[in-house]
């Protein structure tokens, strides 16, 4: 019950936040849809950028253990714009480097799914799901209707090979464990 009436204070809130911009389209109910949609994509970004900025950001510690049996030190957060389902937000992440092999890790990033692209994993998910039946095009076009982001064909599929090419890879690992295993 509790939560109940929270809910109904934060959207009694949002109405009277919102109040001008709803009433030009009230009698509308395609554009008075279209006006919240906009509103919650804005107010998701917002929520998305506050739970983010306030989390840990991958940090863990002052160094961590690398793959060539060093240490990799913790180095300084880099930012990376990511584009999401609500739209371009900033991502703050620990980086960790090897002074004695070379090789960095971004821990966020692989507990998140981030990966070389731009692009959050929801959007991702999106994208690989229209891709099964349309061209990068079409996809492109629909992600844009559907969540009013634009995406470039190139992105779309970069993001869709690569999806593929972890799932095969998955696949082959786990028939190896097969016929390993049996």
């Amino acid at each position: 019950m509790k939560g109940k009436k929270m809910n109904e204070r934060i959207i009694e809130q949002l109405l009277d936040t919102f109040k001008q911009d709803f009433e030009l389209v009230q009698n509308d109910l395609g554009a008075l849809e279209k006006a919240v949609q906009g509103k919650m994509r804005l107010l998701g970004k917002g929520l998305l950028q506050k739970l983010l900025d306030s989390g840990s950001h991958g940090y863990q510690g002052n160094s961590i253990a690398c793959r060539c049996g060093e240490s990799m030190k913790f180095i300084q957060h880099r930012s990376k714009n990511i584009h999401t389902v609500f739209g371009w937000i900033k991502v703050k992440r620990s980086y960790y480097y090897c002074p004695d092999c070379g090789d960095s890790f971004v821990p966020l990033d692989k507990a998140s799914g981030l990966g070389s692209e731009q692009i959050s994993p929801g959007l991702a998910q999106a994208c690989c799901l229209l891709a099964v039946d349309d061209s990068f095009q079409q996809v492109s076009q629909k992600i844009e209707q559907l969540f009013g982001q634009r995406i470039c064909d190139g992105t779309v599929k970069q993001v869709v090979h690569k999806a593929g090419s972890v799932a095969l890879q998955q696949h082959n690992e786990e028939l190896e464990s097969f016929f390993t295993n049996r």
